[in-house]
């Protein structure tokens, strides 16, 4: 049964007010945690070395560049306009549900863009299920790479190739499957070059990653090297992301630790360098989302105000 027009306009905006107050809950205590912890610890430990921190946190943010270029390619192949400022603000508003559990922070985009008209929900959630399958392939094309660059160099390069190829091929297959369903997308959407490059950013993207972790630890008695770096941190990240825990906090902080202690660390040190890490890998990107959110639903508000109210719903 179809509710009147009035009784959705309500119950949309009821949804939206507790994904919001939600939002914000999980927010709080994950500032909470960090301001109750160690965080001055972490930041005593980079008095002086500013240069290394801002080094690590301009990794991060070349990887968000990498990671912002594929999310409009792939949103752009599906036929919905993304690459201008909006876009970008849309792409960024994400991180304020980063402590959101289950990259449940996601959702934040395709929800924006249809309250933004720029494209239907169908649409915009089949783009951003697509971004995270291959997010999470670039991180298994990383560590197979490392893997087998560790066993032989040439072997290394081969996989770095082999692998993508493998990847895509089987999900064109899956999405064979799946053709008449839904979660369909465009026929060899999976075989198409466009994909390997935006698989190919994704895996910049992570590498970035990596490499500000090494720039974290890389004056810490051990001697942690680069590809021990680029796998730990992705390895780290995805696991975390994997249990299902808001922002992966506690699970991501204690696989590093196990990590770096593995590679030598002194124990001593770990607490710091995890929490450097984490400051310019997680933390600083909170508040920067939040802006981005607050902007973004600035401009949803001024989209739909003076719509006739029947189109706009029937577009979301």
């Amino acid at each position: 049964m179809r509710l009147p027009w009035g009784e959705r306009v309500q119950l949309k905006r009821h949804v939206r007010l507790l994904a919001f107050v939600l939002l914000a809950g999980v927010t709080a205590w994950g500032l909470y945690g960090l301001f109750s912890g160690g965080w001055t610890e972490a930041l005593g430990y980079w008095r002086g070395k500013g240069l290394w921190l801002l080094g690590a946190f301009a990794c991060m943010c070349a990887g968000t560049v990498f990671d912002l270029l594929g999310w409009v390619w792939i949103y752009r192949r599906l036929g919905i306009r993304t690459w201008d400022a909006t876009g970008m603000g849309v792409f960024l508003a994400a991180q304020a549900g980063l402590l959101l559990p289950l990259q449940l922070g996601r959702l934040v985009r395709p929800d924006a863009l249809v309250r933004l008209e720029r494209g239907p929900l169908g649409v915009c959630l089949k783009a951003e299920m697509a971004v995270l399958f291959l997010d999470a392939a670039a991180a298994g094309v990383l560590f197979l790479g490392l893997a087998a660059c560790w066993l032989h160099p040439l072997l290394g390069a081969i996989c770095a190739v082999v692998v993508p190829v493998v990847l895509l091929f089987s999900a064109d297959r899956l999405a064979a499957m799946l053709s008449e369903t839904r979660v369909a997308l465009p026929p060899s959407f999976w075989r198409q070059w466009q994909t390997f490059a935006v698989l190919l950013l994704h895996v910049g993207a992570w590498t970035c990653n990596g490499l500000a972790l090494y720039l974290v630890v890389r004056d810490l008695p051990g001697g942690v090297s680069v590809p021990e770096a680029l796998f730990v941190a992705p390895f780290s990240a995805s696991v975390g992301a994997g249990t299902g825990l808001p922002g992966g906090i506690g699970a991501i902080e204690g696989l590093l630790g196990i990590s770096l202690k593995t590679l030598r660390v002194p124990t001593a040190h770990l607490a710091l360098a995890v929490g450097a890490y984490r400051l310019v890998s997680f933390w600083i990107w909170l508040p920067i989302g939040w802006l981005a959110l607050l902007l973004t639903n600035r401009k949803a508000r001024s989209a739909t105000r003076g719509q006739d109210p029947n189109e706009s719903l029937d577009a979301s």
